[in-house]
Formats: structure tokens, C-alpha cells, sequence
């Protein structure tokens, strides 16, 4: 008996003194939650998603560079959306590049040959820059309109985008000449542009821009964060209960 006393007495000792790591097994350390507004892709369609691809609410917006609407809305809008809803994986943007006019096409190309991050810096670029971008189309002479208007209908685009210094734009944002040629150039990102047009207006009667799909749904009136918000806000409440009820 005293030999089991003195052998409990000796354990007990050597467990007090051995390191608390060796006594209590580590809990394995949580993962960091995955933030998921940081991951950029482009899609088939030739926009840019932004978020988890798997989003319960799917947000879609048909911007025009060129657009002061769209420029508002980027500035203010999408911040919101990024901080709210896309870091957590609840909801996924993606930006499908809708051309108003000959600026947002031959500018929709540059944006289309990159890889998503350069895509997308491109996207933010022209909004941020959305002045210089437009007023050297502005300002060029009318003789030099005429010349343009004279020529090949295929090559009259590229023609008033150098025009209106498009290349200088693209080089400030990192687009070599040669590049700059290469994606101008680009027929599958010319059918990518007019396929988004088309889509847009014939299958969702877009009536402007920006204009959004949520789910697929275009939101009329939702032409702006302050009425985007309230139908977007639905559409996550919406979707948080469908998760409820498939789990019970």
C-alpha cells in the first residue's frame, strides 16, 4: 500500500512539473475564414466574377465604362456589397462590360484580353479615370472624323479609338502597344461584347445602365446602390431561409 502511494505521489509529480503542452493535447487551430471578395475570375460570358462561385445569390451588373452612372455606382455601391456580403461567400458580383457606344467597345476589348486582376484594375481604372478616357474622343477634329468615317466599317473603330488616344490610356494602365494591337484585334472578344449586348437586351430588356440580374432576374429600377440595396438585402433574407429549411 505504501509502495502504490508512493508511485501515485511520484506521478502526480512528474505531471505537475512536465510542460502544459505535454499534458493537454492541442486543439487544432482554426482555419482563417476565407475572404472571398479577393477572388477574381473571368467567365465564359467575358465578364469578371468577383466572390465565391457558388454564392447562394448570384448579382450580375451590366456596366458601361463610359457610364457617370456606373461610376457611381462602383464608387459606392459595390464597397457595400464587397464588405457586407461578398467577403463571407453569401453573394458573387460579376461586372459583364455592356457597350453603349465605340469607346466602351474598343475600351471592352482591352478589359477582355487580360487575366481577371488586370481585368479588373482596368475596370477600376476607367471609372476612376473615366474623364481622360472619354474627352480625347471629344475633342478630335471633325476632318479627322470625316477621314474615319471614310474608311472600312471593320477598321473605323480602331481607327478613332487611336484617335482619341485609347492607347495612351492603355499603356498608363500597362498595356503595351503590341498588346494593345493584339487585343483591339481580337474577334472572339469582339462576338464576347456583342453576345453580352445582345443578351442584355433582347433576353433581360435592359433599359440601362447599369441595369442588374439578381439570380438571373433583372431588377427593374434598380439602377442605383440606393435601390439595388433593398432588393439585394431581400434576395440574401431569401436565400438564408431556403438554406434553413433544406437542412431540417
Amino acid at each position: 500500500m505504501k509502495l502504490l502511494a508512493a508511485f501515485s505521489i511520484a506521478v502526480v509529480t512528474a505531471v505537475a512539473a512536465a510542460p502544459l503542452s505535454a499534458q493537454v493535447a492541442r486543439a487544432p487551430a482554426r482555419a482563417a475564414p476565407t475572404d472571398w471578395s479577393s477572388r477574381l475570375a473571368i467567365t465564359p460570358q467575358g465578364g469578371v466574377l468577383m466572390g465565391n462561385p457558388q454564392a447562394a445569390v448570384k448579382l450580375i451588373e451590366f456596366g458601361s465604362l463610359t457610364c457617370p452612372h456606373c461610376r457611381h455606382f462602383h464608387e459606392t455601391g459595390l464597397p457595400e456589397i464587397k464588405a457586407r456580403w461578398l467577403a463571407g461567400g453569401r453573394v458573387s458580383y460579376e461586372y459583364r462590360p455592356f457597350s453603349l457606344n465605340g469607346i466602351d467597345l474598343m475600351a471592352g476589348l482591352l478589359m477582355q484580353c487580360q487575366a481577371a486582376p488586370q481585368a479588373w484594375a482596368f475596370i477600376n481604372r476607367a471609372y476612376i479615370r473615366q474623364d481622360e478616357l472619354i474627352t480625347p474622343f471629344t475633342t478630335v477634329p471633325e476632318a479627322e472624323r470625316t477621314r474615319i468615317q471614310g474608311l472600312p466599317a471593320d477598321a473605323q473603330g480602331n481607327a478613332m479609338a487611336i484617335a482619341g488616344k485609347l492607347p495612351q490610356f492603355a499603356a498608363a494602365a500597362g498595356i503595351t502597344r503590341a498588346r494593345y494591337d493584339e487585343c483591339t484585334a481580337s474577334k472572339p472578344g469582339m462576338d464576347r461584347l456583342l453576345a453580352i449586348r445582345v443578351d442584355a437586351v433582347q433576353n433581360h430588356q435592359l433599359q440601362g445602365t447599369p441595369s442588374f440580374l439578381i439570380n438571373g432576374r433583372m431588377q427593374t429600377g434598380g439602377f442605383d446602390w440606393a435601390a439595388l440595396d433593398p432588393l439585394l438585402t431581400a434576395a440574401v433574407k431569401a436565400s438564408a431561409t431556403t438554406g434553413l429549411k433544406r437542412t431540417k
